[in-house]
C-alpha cells in the first residue's frame, strides 16, 4: 500500500519548530522535485542515492554517504532516482531557545552559511556510521513522547551537527572578501541595535559603505530587504522571550523597542499569523 506523500511545506503543523523523517523514493512519499525555498534550516542525508540537486544556480550530483546543507531561501530542486533512500531533517531556529540557546551555534559550525561554496558534504565509511546512527537516535527521540523530548531532540542535533562540521573541517575554500566583511559587520549590528528602530542609513555609515550598497549586498545574499531582515531578527527575539519567559506581552513590546503594545500584536501577527498572546498558548499547550 502507498504511504501517504510527505507535504514538505507543512511538516507537522503551523507551528513547528523540527522534524525528520526517512527518505523512502520506493514508496513515492518524499517529493523536492519542483523549484522552491524554505524559511527553514535542512540537511538531506543520503545512505543510497542519485540523481541531482540544483540549490541555487549551481547543480550538485547526489551520491551514495553524502549530505545535502540547505539554508533558509535558498532555491533548490532535487530529483531523485528511485530506489534512493536516507533521512530528511527541518528544523527553525526557535529550536535552539529552549533552554536559552544561543543562535549563534549555527553561524559557527558554518554548515549552512550563505558563503559556504560547497553545501555537499562527502562521508567516508566509517563517519557515516557513526552519523547514520546518530541519526537513528535523533528519529526515536522525535518519534517518541518521553519527557524533555525537546531538550534531548536538540542534544542529538548538535552532535550530529559537530561531527558533520568536525568532518568537513574549516571552509578555506571561502575568501574573506570584502562583502563577506560587510555582512559579518551587518549582522553584527543588527544583533547589537535591533530594537532600536534604527534606518537603513543608521547601518550603512556604520560600515562606511551607501545605503544602496548595503540593500543590494543584504538581498543578494539573503533574498530580502534590510527592513525585511531587522525585522524578522525583532520576531526571533520576541518568540524567544514568550518562550523562555513570564513577561507579560506589554512588557515584551517595551523591550524590543515598541512604545504601543498594541502596534507589537499586529507587527507581531503580520509574521507569524498568530497573536504573542495565541502563540504563547500554542506553546503552553504543546
Amino acid at each position: 500500500m502507498m504511504k501517504q506523500k510527505f507535504d514538505i511545506k507543512n511538516p507537522s503543523n503551523a507551528n513547528w519548530f523540527f522534524n525528520i523523517r526517512r527518505i523512502d523514493t520506493a514508496y513515492q512519499d518524499y517529493d523536492e522535485s519542483l523549484p522552491h525555498q524554505h524559511k527553514f534550516y535542512q540537511f538531506l542525508f543520503f545512505d543510497k542515492a542519485s540523481g541531482t540537486h540544483l540549490i541555487d544556480d549551481k547543480e550538485y550530483v547526489v551520491k551514495d554517504k553524502t549530505i545535502h546543507f540547505v539554508s533558509p531561501n535558498h532555491i533548490h530542486h532535487l530529483r531523485l532516482s528511485e530506489g534512493s533512500s536516507g533521512f530528511v531533517c527541518m528544523f527553525k531556529e526557535e529550536l535552539f531557545f529552549a533552554h536559552n540557546e544561543s543562535n549563534k551555534f549555527l553561524e559557527e559550525i558554518d554548515l549552512f552559511s550563505n558563503w559556504n561554496m560547497n553545501p555537499v558534504l562527502q562521508i567516508e565509511s566509517d563517519d557515516f556510521d557513526d552519523l547514520n546512527t546518530l541519526l537513528f537516535s535523533l528519529t526515536k527521540e522525535f518519534e517518541g513522547q518521553k519527557m524533555r523530548r525537546t531538550e534531548l531532540i536538540l542534544m542529538w542535533l548538535k552532535i550530529f551537527l559537530i561531527n558533520s562540521s568536525r568532518i568537513g573541517g574549516e571552509r578555506k575554500d571561502v575568501p574573506l572578501s570584502r562583502k563577506r566583511l560587510t555582512i559579518e559587520g551587518f549582522l553584527g549590528l543588527v544583533d547589537e541595535f535591533y530594537s532600536e528602530n534604527l534606518p537603513v542609513s543608521f547601518y550603512a555609515e556604520k560600515l562606511n559603505i551607501t545605503t544602496t550598497y548595503l540593500s543590494r549586498l543584504v538581498n543578494e545574499v539573503y533574498g530580502k530587504s534590510v527592513s525585511e531582515f531587522i525585522n524578522e531578527r525583532v520576531v526571533l527575539e520576541a518568540k524567544r522571550i514568550i518562550r523562555l519567559s513570564s513577561k507579560s506581552i506589554k512588557e515584551i513590546s517595551f523591550e524590543l523597542g515598541f512604545e504601543d503594545p498594541s502596534y507589537f500584536s499586529r507587527f507581531f501577527k503580520k509574521h507569524v499569523q498568530l497573536t504573542p498572546v495565541q502563540y504563547r498558548k500554542e506553546l503552553s499547550n504543546k
